[in-house]
């Protein structure tokens, strides 16, 4: 690493550095400084080790504080928890209310990540906050305990409306003590409040700063880089920012390597295995998930539910459905969508949707990015059922959501949810601008699975219009795109043979006799329309997908659409049609 790291833990939460070395002397001084230059370089065995020897020579608060660190690192519950309570307890006695707060703090921290137990971990950091009321001057503890508030107010409340004004206070305090690793952290967990309730450009600017802070100002703890790059991460997940998750992932894989922490790995880790199996990299998503679970397992059972569903997502899309239930009921709550998404590409409709509501129960109002994928596990259903009323409303709040949060994917989600419904309402024109719409917004996030589904129901809608050849079109690129990927339930889903039209339309509307001035340019779609203008202009096919920035095959079929649409037979055709009505 470039810049210092002090390792002083007990130090660097007290008072940003400065407090004096008063525990112990001789032998148990000597094994305390080794020790926390053993932690400063990362030797998390050789730091627990010292440590011990420094405890079993002056039993002083600031060993013991250095020993639950190690212990920490080293995913040694049962040391964690013994080294933290002793800790406390020796602050406590030689009255100093500050290190006690932060250490009980940390214990509260501890009974969230390995127990998962609630009552308990909220017990501790009440206490954390007693003990701070009536200090005369504001310190980095408040920072701290402000930081472990807001976390747990996010993990077991999902109320990022609560947590943020701690986070504030956090990066208040960090700023006006000069304490880089709180103004970094307070930054990185504000910024996910934000973004949980829609103000992803606030929340986003946020979490740039926090990173930037975190990799590269002068931190006493290594856990701020981690935990910033995390946030992160986490975030750009969420919302489908792609290419900012990609530019970080790197950075904290090189963290991970020179620092460890199998926690902090297998959450960041299982964030970015989402990432690359929405980007069609499964091999490598198979490797980043199941070593998240791997990880999360051993030695953070309590923060394993997420890295459990991720996982389950993949497995689902494998084709392998037992272990992807498997995972999804080990998940438990975040488990919901997962479950009731099998169901209901099983044709179990009325159980999606009771799974779906039941997800939704769980989650508030307000945290509108996390309710998303359960509202639109709960349209599908309500659509397949008939209750178009109901799925109507539902469609439009994952719309609301999406225009919110405002990034193409989100987007795109919304515009295949809605065809779907024009699908299942029988509105095929309907759902062929939607599925378009869903394809060319897929194709500028790099999401060749979702890319696929929507052309699958783009496929659909032109064949109940009576489009054959592009119905097949679009059919034969989602069934290659879902093989090419290992996506072998999805493979023969692809393959079975696409609806037939209602009823044959009257001659001239399949495709020849369009052929009037005018006549037909409000059928084109607002990317149909400027497709034809580039081919005007004389591009190729190539030039337009590189202009757009979408692929060729979906140039090609914007291309046939147009021809299909105003009934002309070559692109010279197009050119003429387009001059004749004003469009170049």
């Amino acid at each position: 690493m470039s810049k210092r790291r002090t390792g002083d833990h007990r130090n660097a939460l007290s008072d940003g550095g400065g407090t004096s070395r008063a525990d112990g002397g001789g032998a148990g001084a000597e094994a305390l400084t080794a020790a926390e230059h053993a932690l400063a370089e990362a030797d998390w065995e050789r730091a627990a080790e010292l440590f011990r020897v420094a405890t079993e020579a002056d039993d002083s608060a600031v060993a013991w504080d250095g020993l639950g660190w190690a212990a920490w690192w080293l995913a040694d519950e049962e040391l964690t928890f013994e080294a933290r309570l002793r800790a406390f307890q020796l602050y406590r006695a030689a009255g100093r209310p500050a290190d006690a707060a932060r250490t009980a703090a940390w214990i509260a921290a501890d009974f969230r990540e390995f127990r998962g137990e609630e009552a308990t971990a909220r017990g501790w950091m009440q206490r954390a906050a007693s003990l701070l009321e009536g200090l005369p001057t504001e310190l980095p503890e408040h920072g701290w305990v402000a930081l472990l508030q807001a976390d747990l107010a996010l993990n077991f409340d999902r109320d990022s409306a609560g947590a943020l004004p701690l986070c504030e206070q956090a990066t208040r305090i960090g700023r006006e003590l000069g304490v880089s690793d709180l103004e970094a952290v307070g930054l990185a967990q504000g910024g996910v409040c934000h973004v949980a309730e829609g103000r992803v450009e606030e929340g986003m600017r946020r979490l740039d700063e926090a990173v930037a802070i975190a990799s590269s100002e002068d931190l006493h703890l290594p856990i701020t880089e981690g935990w910033a790059f995390c946030c992160l991460i986490s975030a750009c997940d969420g919302i489908g920012d792609f290419q900012r998750a990609a530019e970080w992932c790197e950075s904290t894989r090189r963290f991970t390597e020179r620092w460890g922490g199998r926690q902090l790995l297998g959450l960041c880790r299982s964030s970015y295995g989402r990432v690359l199996a929405t980007q069609g990299d499964w091999p490598a998503a198979e490797v980043e998930l199941a070593g998240a679970v791997e990880d999360l397992r051993a030695t953070r059972p309590g923060m394993a539910a997420g890295g459990l569903a991720r996982l389950g997502e993949l497995r689902a899309r494998q084709g392998r459905e037992e272990e992807a239930r498997e995972l999804f009921e080990e998940a438990g709550a975040a488990g919901l969508v997962g479950l009731g998404t099998m169901e209901l590409d099983g044709g179990e409709p009325e159980y999606a949707a009771a799974l779906a509501e039941r997800a939704l129960r769980g989650i508030p109002e307000r945290a509108i990015l996390e309710r998303l994928p359960a509202q639109e596990l709960w349209a599908r259903a309500l659509s397949q059922m008939g209750r178009a009323g109901k799925a109507d409303a539902s469609i439009e709040a994952v719309r609301r959501t999406a225009e919110t949060i405002g990034t193409p994917y989100l987007r795109a989600r919304a515009s295949l949810l809605t065809a779907r419904h024009a699908l299942a309402a029988g509105d095929p024109e309907a759902a062929r601008r939607c599925a378009e719409d869903a394809v060319d917004a897929f194709e500028t996030t790099a999401a060749p699975y979702d890319i696929a589904h929507a052309r699958l129901e783009l496929a659909r809608a032109l064949a109940l219009s009576g489009w054959a050849d592009l119905a097949e079109l679009e059919r034969a690129a989602a069934e290659r795109a879902f093989d090419e990927l290992g996506a072998s339930r999805d493979v023969l889903r692809a393959a079975e043979p696409l609806p037939a039209p209602a009823a044959e339309e009257e001659s001239g509307e399949g495709g020849g006799g369009r052929g009037a001035d005018g006549e037909r340019l409000g059928e084109l779609t607002s990317r149909e329309l400027e497709v034809l203008r580039l081919i005007a202009g004389g591009r190729s096919d190539a030039a337009i997908a590189e202009e757009l920035v979408i692929s060729s095959h979906t140039v090609h079929r914007h291309v046939a659409n147009i021809r299909t649409k105003l009934g002309l037979s070559s692109r010279a055709a197009a050119v003429a049609y387009a001059a004749r009505s004003g469009l170049i």
